[in-house]
């Protein structure tokens, strides 16, 4: 069976094109990290919790590939780390797993990693859904002041939607501790209520 990546079976989902989009992501596996301050590199805790999750997504999928605790195996590209921000000083980070891992492949992930971090041992593996967003895409560092809310906001005025909750989401498409910060590719996903999704002129994942 050929390798599932999420970067061509998933394109909707994670839409690089330059207009806005709309997913509906339902209950699914998830790596999470909550924490709280600055949701940036030059926080510690931030840095650790984030090298943490690039390293257990990883473990995970070389512990799934000979683990007697699943009943098949799919080679993968493993999902990219997403960031909620609150404006109230909380984070929690996710990154998405395949429906067939189970949560005893991240104990077994952390095993082989040697001594933990302080972060490193609260990252945990559970269910949940990120629900019904806006998303576009920019490339560099984003800030609360970047062109993409105004756009967002546009755009969801102009179909009828709603802010759902005050934070909103980043979700990097390149891996934040090796890429250079300009060169980033981060899609900003902001919750919203729509009445009827399907009556718009625009993109729908949903997953």
């Amino acid at each position: 069976m050929a390798q599932f990546d999420y970067r061509i079976d998933e394109q909707t989902e994670y839409n690089l094109g330059d207009t806005p989009s709309l997913v509906i992501l339902t209950e699914r596996n998830y790596l999470m990290f909550q924490g709280t301050g600055e949701a940036q590199l030059a926080n510690p805790e931030f840095k650790d919790a984030a090298a943490a999750m690039y390293a257990f997504a990883a473990g995970i999928k070389e512990q799934a590939r000979h683990s007697k605790l699943i009943d098949w195996f799919r080679d993968y590209v493993p999902y990219p780390l997403s960031v909620y921000r609150t404006p109230h000083g909380a984070y929690t980070m996710l990154i998405k797993q395949p429906n067939f891992t189970v949560p005893e492949l991240l104990t077994a992930a952390q095993a082989a990693a040697g001594p933990l971090t302080a972060a490193a041992r609260q990252v945990a593996y559970r269910r949940t859904e990120e629900g019904v967003e806006v998303q576009l895409l920019q490339k560099g560092p984003v800030t609360e002041a970047s062109s993409v809310f105004t756009t967002l906001t546009d755009f969801m005025q102009g179909h009828g939607m709603t802010r759902a909750q005050d934070g909103y989401r980043t979700v990097y498409l390149d891996n934040i501790l090796t890429t250079p910060a300009d060169q980033v590719r981060t899609l900003v996903r902001i919750p919203v209520t729509v009445r009827d999704p399907d009556a718009g002129d625009y993109e729908i994942a949903r997953n």
